[in-house]
């Protein structure tokens, strides 16, 4: 089954993105000085993560999804129809 446009843009997307975080930790890892004071983590005043999930928000913009080529045959189905009655002005 040929992959659609949205999944290679998600993983290419995620793929790119694993590559520069990749690079970034080396480079850092590199040039990082080694520690000469006790770490934050070992600070009397840290407790320990109990988070059970994070919600990671990618945001970066781009079109819409009704400006995109994407086939929406329901807004066709309804083009020129007066709105429903529960819709408020």
């Amino acid at each position: 089954m040929p992959l659609t446009r949205r999944d290679w843009l998600l993983q290419a997307g995620t793929g790119l993105g694993g590559l520069a975080l990749l690079d970034l930790l080396a480079q850092e890892g590199a040039s990082a000085p080694e520690p000469t004071s006790p770490s934050l983590s070992s600070a009397p005043w840290r407790r320990p993560a109990t988070a059970r999930s994070v919600i990671f928000l990618f945001m970066e913009g781009g079109p819409s999804h009704i400006d995109t080529f994407d086939p929406k045959p329901e807004l066709n189905r309804l083009a020129g129809q007066p709105l429903p009655s529960s819709f408020s002005r």
